[in-house]
């Protein structure tokens, strides 16, 4: 593109030189040319005119023919010069000029003045000349010439042919250079402007063209930029969305596990172990009733997830949402050997209580998972704050600003092991948020973990 710009521009420049040097050089060659021929005319004309007034003035009447030739000759020479011709009845009464005026140009008009210019060996010359009659010889004929050489004045055309030549040529080489350099500074914005979209088309969708100007180049800058934003927002949706999509997907199948547990040891027990009527009718009841719990939180897991974090809050008694916590963990806990405490301090709360079940549950679950036999979690319930605690292995200072990315896991090995993927922590964040509360990590590498959610006053 540059290029083609500063190719098209040269040659403009030059064609446009060129033409303006050959119209001024031939103007100025034709108006010194008829500057030359009009002062050759004037010249012959104040001749002509002076040399017949002086001849009037001394001639006399009684003035014999040889008389009057002499007084002639004597006053032509008083004004001519080495130009000038006379020639009286074709006879050349006067001539330093070694050019024979007559056989270049002939007078047969009287009074009429004439012209000729051209090459006479080897020069040019200029000759005028004007056909008159004297009134000291009415009867004969008197021409009187201008021979002008004017080879200097070719000379001089040409002379200045070149000078007009080597000042265009230096015009047109300042101009290149001036195209040259202008069309690299005018260009630049375009270079910062295919850097920009070589570095977004590279996944860069955060670069922006730097462009300040204010002509069309700028304008074009301003729409990219306003794409490159549109790009980026459709590239952050998308990946927030595949994100949530993954999430879900990653967190129905975590969340599967508790119900699903609860549900399956129902099972097994009313399977497998006597049970009175009554007993079988409240493990029938707990599959129930955890069954319907997974049913809820799916769906409400793929409202939070895919779509946002818009949920319908409501008042709902902590106490009996923490005893839900305790129903949907017991077997859980009670295969790890592990117990839990609850104290509970706060009488109701503004949210859903499917998903803060499930967020307590996860937390409760990743308490159990860090503690060791025999130790107990503790699950707390004050001043709009919901807490689990545990004294278990704890998290290294490092991952704590990780673990509630979706599927990081501090020790892979021990989760797996225990059935982990990652996802409680960064479950329990987004749940936290769609409540507009903050959740707060506090954790001791060898001493524990504490884990709050706080609900604004």
């Amino acid at each position: 593109m540059k290029r083609k710009i500063v190719l098209i521009c040269s040659t403009v420049l030059i064609v446009t030189v060129t033409v303006c040097c050959s119209v001024l050089l031939n103007q100025t060659k034709t108006a010194i040319l008829a500057l030359t021929y009009r002062q050759a005319a004037e010249k012959q004309a104040s001749l002509r005119t002076s040399f017949a007034e002086m001849c009037d003035y001394y001639t006399t009447e009684g003035d014999s023919q040889a008389v009057k030739r002499s007084l002639i000759h004597y006053c032509f020479t008083r004004f001519a010069d080495s130009s000038a011709v006379l020639i009286l009845d074709g006879e050349t009464v006067y001539s330093v000029s070694q050019i024979k005026p007559e056989e270049y140009m002939e007078l047969d008009v009287l009074n009429s003045q004439k012209q000729f210019t051209g090459k006479i060996r080897d020069k040019q010359y200029l000759i005028v000349g004007s056909q008159m009659r004297l009134g000291a010889l009415p009867g004969a004929n008197c021409s009187v010439y201008v021979v002008e050489d004017i080879t200097y004045v070719y000379q001089n055309m040409h002379r200045m042919m070149w000078q007009f030549l080597w000042i265009s040529s230096m015009c047109s080489i300042f101009g290149l250079g001036a195209i040259m350099v202008l069309v690299k500074r005018s260009m630049r914005p375009l270079g910062k402007l295919q850097k920009a979209a070589s570095d977004i088309a590279d996944g860069n969708y955060r670069h922006r063209a730097d462009v300040n100007s204010r002509d069309e180049v700028g304008a074009l800058a301003v729409s990219f930029n306003r794409m490159a934003q549109s790009v980026q927002d459709r590239v952050e949706e998308l990946t927030e969305t595949a994100r949530r999509q993954q999430l879900f997907i990653g967190g129905v199948t975590h969340e599967f596990k508790t119900p699903l547990t609860a549900i399956l040891l129902s099972a097994d027990t009313l399977q497998n172990t006597y049970m009175t009527e009554e007993e079988q009718m409240d493990a029938l009841a707990r599959i129930e009733a955890q069954g319907k719990w997974l049913e809820r939180l799916v769906q409400k897991m793929w409202k939070l997830l895919t779509i946002n974090r818009d949920i319908s809050l409501q008042t709902i008694s902590v106490p009996e949402l923490l005893r839900r916590v305790r129903e949907s963990t017991s077997e859980t806990l009670r295969s790890r050997d592990v117990s839990l405490e609850i104290h509970c301090d706060l009488q109701s709360l503004q949210g859903d209580p499917d998903l803060l079940q499930s967020a307590l549950v996860n937390l409760v679950d990743n308490a159990s998972k860090a503690s060791s036999p025999g130790q107990v979690v503790q699950l707390r319930a004050f001043d709009n704050v919901l807490e689990v605690s545990d004294n278990g292995i704890g998290i290294p200072r490092e991952s704590l600003e990780h673990v509630t990315d979706a599927f990081y896991m501090v020790d892979k090995s021990r989760s797996k092991k225990l059935g982990g993927a990652g996802l409680g922590l960064a479950l329990v964040k987004e749940i936290a948020a769609a409540h507009g509360a903050d959740m707060e990590i506090e954790s001791e590498l060898g001493h524990g973990t504490t884990v709050r959610i706080r609900f604004a006053q």
